[in-house]
């Protein structure tokens, strides 16, 4: 049986320094983070992998802007995680945006359901404010 693990230096010290019967039966491997270049190498690696999951075309200047900014403005992860988080939720934005509807149009059909659910309430009513209410209704 074989196993890999990842983790950090903390948290390795925390959970299994601590235990030697799990410490010995794993090899530690140090793994630096790779540099801007190697993040946007392994992002073009993953880059047909997301388009498909999201079912959206990932450019390459965006897996280079994923790469450089979130190396400059994300400072509490590592690359390349924190770039694959990046085209990850931008491809997922994206194709949200894609299969909503326009925001007038949404408006407009939540309106009309509005308007439906007023005037079948007001169809079991028989005052006359209720019946002038609906004729109005009708109108519209």
């Amino acid at each position: 049986l074989h196993c890999v693990g990842a983790t950090t230096l903390d948290e390795y010290r925390q959970y299994i320094e601590k235990d030697a019967a799990l410490e010995r039966r794993f090899q530690k491997v140090f793994v630096d983070e790779p540099s801007v270049e190697d993040t946007i190498a392994i992002l073009r690696g993953l880059k047909e992998r997301y388009e498909i999951h999201h079912h959206v075309d990932i450019t390459d200047p965006a897996i280079v802007a994923a790469a450089t900014l979130s190396h400059r403005y994300i400072s509490d992860r590592q690359l390349p995680d924190k770039a694959i988080d990046l085209i990850d939720e931008a491809a997922s934005s994206i194709r949200m945006e894609i299969d909503s509807k326009p925001e007038p149009l949404d408006l407009l059909e939540r309106r009309i359901i509005q308007l439906k659910l007023e005037q079948q309430a007001l169809q079991k009513e028989e005052d006359e404010a209720s019946r002038k209410r609906l004729e109005m209704l009708e109108k519209e």
